[in-house]
């Protein structure tokens, strides 16, 4: 699916973004030390480390991209099939076919890096809990728990707390409160459940100490702690798109569905309990189908309508995150004891995640990575359902729904509406470390002169900055950065226009690259002004057809660094 999708559209600033900073660091400059970035570094040392052992190519990271994709479907089947048996854990898997990351999104980026990383580490949680592993095994799981904190911030370092709590919790506190019950579960399980092997999970959390007091040394020694803090919280809290809460939230339309979700999955829990009238299964069927049947139906009857605006599937986000949360509340007191350890920490470990990843731009924005929650918040909603004869009509019912719903929000590029996407003809570049790179025209043919052009007139010693650098120029030309940040993004770079001048000229910045004609129109507000202060002191020397070239013979100052 992803393969299909690198074929339809490429994003040229972020995937400038991931690349460009990867070549920095390939290069042995080192992030929030040598240039800043108000983002956690590991996406960008995976693109690094694939840069060193193949070199640059466009191949290489859509073919990472696959891999994820592959990664993050597996490893969710691997936590729904704990909590739904056979053919319904199945189903619920299949929308991710088109709904993995980057079947979204076509290029490698930190979100679904961090999601990736939290499923792999909950799938080993879950072996470690429930088979006897060995200690050294449970060790290195426990260690790959701060993997998502290097991934992403606002998902990471909630979920380190997390999984530090479950396996206090399960790995010592519980034992004591519930005494020799919890001995014996711990030994056998309880009516058929898989024992809970408390010393593994004690070496669990032993490597999850170890990896954070790693991570600490690493980064104190690399970068510095203070630059990590700066660039990392400090400055990225400014990312935080703080109306989105009640944007997200607020509206009473999520509440009245999460209020169905919630009432049909009540009356099916009821109608086990004793013999009800059929409609009590009618009514919570219809209630638990409902909502997902309506937004399939409205994508496919108005589609062309809602392409520019919140698309209806993603309207989903809110009630199912509603309905994880009441059933979870509805099993509380029972789980807290129970040796069912994922089924009893999943529901509060994927809706606390998926608050914290929409914190930064809302579920319309910041969905795409995370699918793998959603489906696994429907599969903890309808576990306790195992042994009923309804549970695959509703897993299915979900799944049919779902997949009619995702295919048009992919096909339309919905998620990737900040790029223009309306070109005459679609771009792809037929040579060179870009290549089958695609794009609406005119992007990747401007970008292909703008090569030819500092290929035959700008001199490799002689360092270029690109305004606002939404192409993958410097990995493409194999020239470093001059400037101490990556891209003009109001949160990647605090220096103000005049100041960026500046620092220019004390790097002995001879020319400058400005693009007039954007993929991403709104990175024109992002660069405000900057144009500006570099024609006040450079001279146009050429223009070409989406950029403009300038150019200072005689730079103000010469103590370059």
């Amino acid at each position: 699916m992803h393969q299909w999708q690198t074929g339809r559209i490429g994003v040229l600033g972020d995937y400038a973004y991931i690349v460009d900073t990867a070549w920095r660091i390939a290069q042995g400059e080192v992030m929030y030390r040598d240039f800043g970035l108000p983002h956690s570094p590991l996406t960008f040392h995976v693109q690094a480390t694939l840069i060193k052992v193949f070199g640059f190519s466009y191949g290489v990271t859509a073919w990472y991209c696959t891999v994820v994709n592959v990664g993050y479907v597996l490893l969710t089947y691997g936590l729904v099939r704990v909590l739904v048996p056979g053919w319904s854990g199945v189903a619920l898997c299949v929308p991710l076919v088109w709904l993995a990351p980057h079947s979204i999104y076509p290029h490698p980026f930190y979100d679904p890096d961090a999601c990736w990383l939290v499923l792999l580490n909950l799938n080993l949680l879950q072996w470690v809990a429930t088979r006897r592993v060995g200690a050294v095994v449970a060790f290195l799981g426990g260690v790959t728990t701060v993997l998502p904190a290097l991934g992403k911030q606002n998902v990471g370092y909630p979920y380190v707390l997390l999984v530090v709590g479950v396996v206090v919790w399960w790995g010592w506190v519980r034992e004591r409160w519930v005494g020799g019950r919890a001995e014996g579960e711990s030994r056998e399980g309880s009516k058929g459940e898989e024992g809970l092997d408390v010393v593994g999970l004690r070496w669990f959390g032993a490597g999850v100490v170890a990896g954070a007091v790693g991570v600490v040394v690493w980064l104190g020694l690399t970068c510095g702690l203070g630059n990590y803090w700066r660039w990392v919280f400090v400055s990225a809290s400014r990312r935080l798109a703080r109306p989105t809460i009640p944007e997200t939230y607020g509206n009473y339309a999520p509440w009245v569905v999460g209020g169905a979700l919630v009432l049909g999955w009540w009356l099916w829990q009821r109608k086990g309990e004793v013999v009800r009238p059929s409609w009590v299964t009618t009514a919570s069927l219809a209630l638990l189908l409902g909502p997902f049947i309506v937004v399939s139906a409205i994508t496919w009857l108005c589609g062309r309508f809602f392409i520019g605006f919140n698309y209806p599937l993603l309207s989903l986000w809110v009630p199912v995150m509603i309905l994880t949360l009441v059933v979870g509340l509805w099993h509380l007191p029972a789980a807290l004891f129970s040796s069912r350890l994922m089924w009893a920490m999943l529901p509060w470990a994927i809706v606390i995640l998926t608050f914290f990843s929409f914190l930064s731009q809302g579920y319309t924005r910041s969905s795409y990575g995370i699918w793998a929650f959603f489906v696994l918040m429907v599969a903890y909603a309808v576990s306790p359902f195992g042994s009923d004869r309804w549970q695959p009509l509703v897993c299915w019912g979900i799944t049919f729904s779902l997949t009619l719903a995702a295919f048009p929000y992919v096909y339309h590029n919905v998620r990737l509406r900040y790029v223009d996407q309306w070109g005459a003809s679609l771009q792809t570049t037929s040579s060179g470390p870009l290549r089958d790179f695609t794009a609406c025209s005119p992007y990747l043919g401007n970008f292909a002169e703008l090569l030819d052009f500092v290929a035959d007139h700008i001199p490799e010693s002689e360092p270029v900055v690109c305004i606002p650098q939404e192409d993958p120029f410097y990995v493409m030309t194999e020239r470093r950065n001059p400037l101490p940040m990556v891209i003009f993004d109001r949160t990647a770079t605090p220096f103000s226009p005049k100041e960026i001048v500046e620092e220019a000229e004390r790097r002995q910045v001879k020319w400058v690259i400005v693009k007039r004609v954007l993929q991403i129109r709104h990175l024109a507000k992002e660069t405000k002004g900057i144009p500006e202060a570099f024609s006040e002191k450079y001279t146009t020397v050429a223009k070409l057809k989406g950029y403009d070239i300038l150019y200072r013979s005689a730079p103000a100052q010469a103590d370059s660094p």
